[in-house]
């Protein structure tokens, strides 16, 4: 991934490198880099200037250093979106539908997209957060993270960068109102059932390479919980 140096001041070439992983999807939203050590033997420097340069990634906002040196990869939509509009949804489910329809816009191109250009490493990501899903359903969970991380691949199996970096500014929003979405659909058992088997139908359909099933099925499914939320918020 990462290639030895030859030239300029190495701080400078490393925060290039590491910006044309992000730039061409090698790193996506929410990676974590490899420890220290391992990148500066890959990259042929010394900690110092490896540290600098991921200075640099962390002040152009690439990347977040998280306590005990965890590096992560930021989304480039980043905070000054997700902030104001975050504290807008919070709580607020007509915000949410909102929320809902921007997905439908967006969700549908990328399940279509995914569906002719998907990699088999993208496909098992996706089989493995359903799997979660399942699992989360039959002990009762709200199953808030696989759900996220379902849709998340979705958007990164479309291997375009600028979206996936929307998408994952997106479903950090999605994350805060999910448990709202989950609580107020749950009051119907049934809904359960109904979740499980959209998301089943979506995975399906990016696996068997249909783009025209694999759009059916994401709106089926966003227009499924905009009416169950409509239905149940309006209930005395």
């Amino acid at each position: 991934m990462l290639k030895p140096l030859q030239h300029k001041r190495f701080s400078d070439e490393i925060a290039e490198q590491f910006i044309e992983l992000i730039k061409n999807g090698t790193l996506k939203p929410g990676d974590a880099l490899p420890p220290e050590r391992e990148m500066a033997g890959t990259l042929g420097v010394s900690i110092p200037p490896l540290r600098e340069g991921l200075k640099i990634l962390e002040t152009l906002g690439f990347v977040e250093i998280q306590p005990r040196s965890k590096i992560v990869v930021k989304s480039l939509a980043g905070s000054a979106i997700c902030d104001p509009i975050a504290k807008t949804i919070d709580g607020d489910l007509n915000m949410v539908i909102q929320l809902l329809e921007v997905r439908k816009i967006l969700e549908s191109w990328a399940a279509a997209k995914a569906s002719q250009i998907a990699t088999d490493q993208a496909i098992e990501s996706l089989e493995k957060a359903f799997h979660q899903m399942k699992q989360d359903f039959q002990t009762d969970r709200l199953g808030v993270n696989a759900d996220s991380a379902f849709h998340l691949g979705i958007f990164q199996a479309a291997r375009n960068t600028i979206l996936s970096h929307i998408g994952s500014t997106l479903f950090d929003l999605l994350w805060q109102s999910q448990k709202l979405i989950r609580e107020t659909m749950y009051k119907e058992a049934e809904n359960k059932r109904h979740l499980l088997e959209q998301h089943s139908a979506i995975l399906e359909a990016i696996k068997a390479r249909d783009p025209e099933a694999a759009s059916r099925a994401i709106l089926a499914h966003l227009d499924f919980a905009e009416k169950k939320i409509i239905e149940l918020t309006a209930s005395p």
